[in-house]
């Protein structure tokens, strides 16, 4: 439990600071795994958590053995884990959440082909992920704010004929989560995880899912 807290608090400051990789901008990369939906003074959120964000989360930090990052990602591996939220602010600037019991009987993951999937009961969850979970729930709640009161962590299991998590942050698909009448939408792979393309005129750096050049029209180089 010393490694995990020491875990937890070094993945809280990456996340609070932006600290960011070699290859993979972190802040760009959480800001394409929480998707928002906000109407007026009502506020929704789906907050997916890839198995490799903890990888990504802590690479070259050496307070963090790869050992303590495997066991991690292991516990989680064969799950997807979706932190969900919904408020209302009010004009006083107080806030009225959701609790965890209604947002559960609402909240599901709908894979590309059209299969629903409920979330796991805490029966269902195998002890290492939760252990591992529990104590980063208020790290994570932590990074909204006040939003964060209002955070519930779901886990789901979404597999693949060989009995394997179906959803890959690298790989080419989507998903969608619905909760509280809302749809947030994944689409697959990642940009912040895609290689960066060139503009072949000026050789300015390009998303990775460009296929143009917005500026010039070219065909955008890898």
């Amino acid at each position: 439990m010393k490694h995990l807290f020491l875990f937890v608090v070094v993945l809280f400051s990456a996340t609070s600071f932006g600290q960011t990789s070699q290859k993979i901008n972190l802040p760009d990369y959480i800001r394409e795994i929480q998707i928002w939906h906000k109407e007026n003074n009502h506020m929704s959120l789906a907050f997916w958590i890839p198995t490799g964000y903890w990888k990504i989360a802590t690479e070259g930090n050496p307070q963090i053995s790869g050992e303590t990052v495997d066991q991690i990602v292991s516990a989680f591996d064969d799950y997807v884990l979706v932190c969900g939220l919904d408020v209302d602010i009010h004009t006083n600037g107080t806030a009225s959440f959701t609790d965890e019991a209604t947002l559960r009987q609402s909240i599901s993951l709908i894979d590309e082909q059209g299969e629903v999937y409920l979330p796991l009961d805490d029966d269902e969850v195998s002890p290492e992920a939760s252990d591992f979970l529990e104590p980063m729930k208020p790290m994570f709640r932590q990074m909204l704010g006040q939003m964060g009161e209002g955070m519930h962590f779901f886990f789901f299991k979404v597999q693949d004929e060989n009995g394997k998590t179906a959803i890959d942050e690298y790989q080419e698909g989507s998903f969608t989560v619905k909760h509280s009448e809302k749809e947030f939408n994944y689409t697959l792979p990642l940009v912040a995880l895609m290689p960066g393309k060139k503009c072949p005129v000026d050789h300015a750096e390009m998303k990775g899912n460009w296929k143009y050049c917005p500026f010039h029209g070219d065909l955008l180089k890898e």
